[in-house]
């Protein structure tokens, strides 16, 4: 009986975090960042790194019935996408040189929404 029942407690935290998924969160971001970075590859990855710190923090939900943090992957990934179209296409509008690094991940994103 003990076996069965921590069977069924297991998959329910497992399952957790599925099942609160379903309720929607919107979620915008609003980064800043300096321009000037964009022009090197360095500058490109701390960009890159913070927008990907921040996307992770907006996504991220306490759950309290599993006592833990849950990531949605795919929140966290599709803002990430959104926020780099969205500055490559600014800044390219702009006239800024836009170093490779942030080129390569900003080019991946357009050509995988297509």
């Amino acid at each position: 009986m003990f076996k069965l029942t921590a069977s069924a407690l297991v998959a329910a935290l497992i399952l957790a975090p599925a099942a609160l998924a379903d309720d929607v969160k919107q979620v915008t971001l609003t980064h800043q960042y300096d321009a000037a970075l964009l022009s090197t590859d360095e500058g490109a990855s701390v960009i890159l790194g913070d927008l990907e710190q921040a996307t992770e923090r907006l996504c991220t939900s306490r759950i309290p019935a599993y006592g833990g943090m849950y990531t949605d992957k795919a929140c966290a990934e599709g803002l990430m996408a959104s926020a780099v179209k969205e500055i490559y296409a600014a800044q390219t509008e702009a006239g800024v040189r836009i170093a490779p690094a942030f080129e390569r991940v900003a080019l991946t994103q357009l050509a995988s929404a297509e």
